[in-house]
């Protein structure tokens, strides 16, 4: 009886560090926009583009970045602005790429509901992706956002 006590804590204990860790992160993400912390320059959220483009016969790639106010999406070299105020939904959907959730990000420009998709490049030691939910729900209380999960 003992030694499966022992088993199962040995078992479950690296699950409880990873939580831990995980939450830890979200408070630090939260508390630095809190403070007031600049985000600039942008910084990249995503990860390994999924999506491909051909441009003058050349493959491009579709690359996100958010500042303070600010959502790009970069395809080429002029990206699109579209400020955090106009995002109304950042959601994990139930596709995996590479073992990671693909997020959509919706907004609404020029009276025109737009959404594109992506792999976020979240790891323990790059929390970009959590300071962009917390500038999207200070941005915009109403917008629904989904909260990033252990296995990202």
């Amino acid at each position: 009886m003992l030694k499966t006590v022992g088993l199962i804590v040995l078992a479950v204990l690296p699950l409880l560090t990873i939580w831990f860790i995980q939450r830890r992160r979200a408070q630090r993400a939260r508390s630095a926009l809190e403070s007031g912390l600049r985000l600039n320059p942008p910084r990249r959220i995503s990860g390994t583009s999924m999506t491909l483009v051909m441009v003058n016969g050349k493959e491009d790639r579709e690359h996100y970045f958010f500042d303070t106010d600010t959502f790009y999406l970069q395809r080429g070299p002029v990206p699109t602005a579209v400020p955090l105020s106009q995002i109304t939904s950042v959601t994990r959907t139930s596709d995996m790429i590479y073992e990671r959730y693909v997020w959509q990000v919706c907004f609404s420009k020029a009276a025109v509901r737009k959404s594109v998709t992506f792999t976020n490049n979240l790891t323990l030691f790059n929390r970009d992706f959590l300071l962009f939910l917390e500038a999207v729900r200070k941005a915009n209380p109403l917008a629904t956002v989904d909260r990033a999960g252990i296995l990202f």
